[in-house]
């Protein structure tokens, strides 16, 4: 259940980033609280399912949580490139990427265990 809650929470993180750094400014604002509150739901699921992931790999638990904080850094600060209408190309890429290590990350420490 913890590793579902944390799939569907950073799934609905992406989409909340993706659709407040391409909308409207009033559309922004809603969208960057969706991704705040998905924030609160990984922060928590994960450090549950940390527990789990600690015991098989220490050393890759500990990247992929740095990992996930810088992505989430990442994350607010083009939100404020967004917000002052200077996003930067590198800073959106930079996140892009980000997402792509903290998913495989996840999904290694699972063994890609929710979908093998």
């Amino acid at each position: 259940m913890w590793l579902w809650l944390h799939l569907i929470s950073w799934a609905v993180l992406a989409v909340a980033a993706g659709v407040a750094l391409f909308s409207r400014t009033r559309q922004f604002v809603m969208w960057t609280m969706i991704a705040r509150v998905c924030y609160l739901v990984s922060i928590v699921t994960g450090v549950v399912l940390m527990r789990f992931a600690f015991a098989r790999n220490p050393l890759l638990t500990v990247v992929k949580i740095l990992l996930a904080i810088g992505l989430i850094g990442l994350i607010e600060v083009a939100f404020a490139g967004k917000k002052q209408q200077h996003l930067s190309k590198l800073i959106f890429w930079s996140a892009l990427a980000a997402f792509a290590l903290v998913t495989v990350t996840g999904f290694v420490l699972a063994q890609f265990r929710p979908f093998v």
